[in-house]
Formats: C-alpha cells, structure tokens, sequence
C-alpha cells in the first residue's frame, strides 16, 4: 500500500459518523491497528495503508451506501484547518479554488487538485496520486461531498450551473444516487477519467459570503508555513532547535524549551511566538528530532527495541511504545519490519 498521508481529524470524523450510526467503531479501529484513545489526541499525518484498512472496516460496519458522501457533508470548516478557514475568507470562489490547488496537499497526499480557466469554462480535476485500492469510491466519494458543502459555505448557496464528472459507473443501488441528490441536483456523467468540476468564469466571480482580506491573508500564510515545514524548509528558529537538540549525547536527556531558549539568547515566550510564526513549536521540534532518529535506527541498527527507547531518552520502553504508535500508528517492531520490507499485520 501507498506511503501516502491522511490528516487524521478525517479518520477521527469517520468514527464519529459510525457512532452516529449506531456501528462499532471500536472494530473498526482495531482492523485499523489503531485504539480510539490514540487517534483522539495524534496530530501526525496517518499511513494511508491504515486508514484504508479503517474504511474499508467502516463500510462493512455501516452498509451505507454513500459513506463517503456521509462524511464529506459532516466535515466542518475547522475541520481542514488553515485551508479552510482561508476558503471561507477569500475573495470569491476563483480565489478559494486557487487556496484548494495550492494548499490541499496539507491534508493529505491521496490527490492534487488543479484548477484551470480559460476565457469560457474552468475546471477543478482531482488527480489520484496513488492507488487508493478499494477505499477509492469512498475517498472519491467524501472528496465531492466536501467540495459540494465547501462551494456552498463559500458563497452562501449551491453553486447554479455546477457541473460534474464522476469517474466510476453509477450505483446499482438508487439510494446512492438519492442521496447525491440531496447535495447536488445539477448535470452529472459516470465512467469519466476523473473527478472534475466544470464551472464558469461567471461562477468562479461569485463573492465569497464571509470574505475577510486580513483573515484571508492569516490563513493563506499559516498555510504556506505548513507547506514550507511539509517540503523540509525549516524556519531559522526552528533550526536552531534542532541543531541544539541534535548535540545531545545517546543517553542524555534532550534540552527542554527554556534551556532551548537561553542558547538562543531569547526568553521562553519569544522562542515560543517565533517557533509560532514559522508554523511550529518546541514539542514539534523535539518530535521530529525524535521521529527521524527513531526511524534512523529502526531501519539501519540491530539493537533491541529497548536499548533505541534509552539511546533516544526515554523512560521506559512502554513510553517509547506508545509514542511510535502515536507518530506512526504502528508498534516499534511492526515498524522495524516496515521499514525493512518485510512483512507485517496491521
């Protein structure tokens, strides 16, 4: 399966939706390798091979025949963090479509979305960057579901006129098609290369309901932050972190944010507000620091599970468990043979 990533407030909603509808959501996080308690607090990106084994749970659990379309309805604009805060806030639906094409990698790496416009017509593909094997209805499906409440939220009604190309046959099921129905009542065509929507230059010219310019332009530089951290370009303060934290000796304890801060000749509060302002924070740092030497010496080391737990200074080897679970959904071991190509269970 793909090495591709999911923002997991997407599969903490999916659970939220199976206990709306009555379902076992602890099943389906287990056939996931994932517990409730876990996925509550991660704010690491998901492995796309365990939120595609947790769909593919949820749909077995739930028998509804457009899950997807379920989940995209439900999502909230908070939901999509910065990016959607800075669709709400734009000018009209050309600029929110624009911060889509350019920020939506931040929410997960499945698909890219490209806008393009010429003097009569635009359109919004969606490109699937990796196979999405048998979650792809249901990817398919939550991706248009959000697009649809999205465009709405933007300009305070259904867009008139919207047109959309699907890229799978129709449902045999007619409560699938009814309930696209309930969102989108415009023209619609099955079997197309893939997800589009066609609009027009007047469409696109719709003012934003809530278009805020300050707002916006808070938003628009969250997200490039997020994007310039996502790419590897870290901000001067934050190097200077982790060039700290990586003097520590194996064994050591790492340096805490106020020993962080007196080595940058700074106060704790304006090492915080600039870690801030280039996207981060201290925790994040130290998590990443930790991440790229854990995954360094799962992948290349052979010493036990607990001595890598001591080299990178934790408490115990519970603690180190529990923490690669939380940044990478797997166990320690699991992951070693992960990243070593052999086999494993989620």
């Amino acid at each position: 399966m793909t090495a591709a990533k999911v923002h997991p407030t997407y599969a903490r909603l999916l659970c939220m939706l199976l206990r709306n509808l009555g379902a076992d959501v602890e099943h389906s996080l287990a056939a996931a390798g994932l517990s409730w308690n876990e996925l509550a607090v991660r704010e690491q990106m998901l492995d796309f091979a365990v939120v595609h084994q947790l769909v593919l749970a949820a749909l077995a659990a739930s028998e509804r025949p457009a899950l997807g379309l379920d989940l995209g309805q439900m999502a909230q604009i908070s939901a999509h963090g910065a990016l959607g805060y800075s669709m709400v806030a734009s000018r009209d639906l050309r600029q929110a479509l624009e911060t889509v094409a350019r920020f939506a990698s931040l929410r997960n790496g499945l698909l890219r979305f490209e806008l393009q416009e010429d003097a009569a017509q635009a359109v919004l593909r969606v490109h699937e960057c990796c196979d999405l094997g048998q979650a792809r209805g249901f990817v398919l499906e939550m991706v248009l579901g959000t697009a649809l409440r999205l465009m709405e939220s933007v300009v305070g009604h259904r867009v008139p006129g919207l047109r959309i190309e699907l890229p799978f046959a129709q449902s045999a099921d007619p409560r699938w098609l009814a309930q696209l129905r309930q969102q989108f009542d415009g023209p619609l065509s099955f079997d197309a290369p893939m997800l589009a929507f066609h609009l027009t230059p007047a469409m696109l010219n719709l003012p934003c309901l809530t278009a805020d310019p300050r707002a916006y332009e808070a938003a628009r530089q969250d997200c490039e932050r997020e994007l310039a951290q996502a790419r590897g370009v870290p901000g001067p303060w934050t190097l200077r972190v982790q060039r700290l934290l990586l003097q520590r000796a194996p064994g050591e304890p790492f340096a805490g944010v106020a020993e962080a801060a007196a080595h940058c000749h700074v106060s704790v509060r304006t090492l915080i507000r600039h870690l801030r302002l280039e996207g981060g924070s201290y925790q994040a740092v130290l998590d990443g620091v930790r991440q790229e030497q854990a995954l360094r010496a799962l992948r290349q080391g052979k010493d036990s599970v607990e001595h890598i737990a001591a080299a990178l200074g934790f408490e115990d080897t519970s603690n180190f468990s529990r923490t690669v679970r939380r940044w990478f959904g797997l166990t320690p071991t699991a992951l070693r043979a992960r990243l070593r190509g052999e086999s494993v269970s989620l």
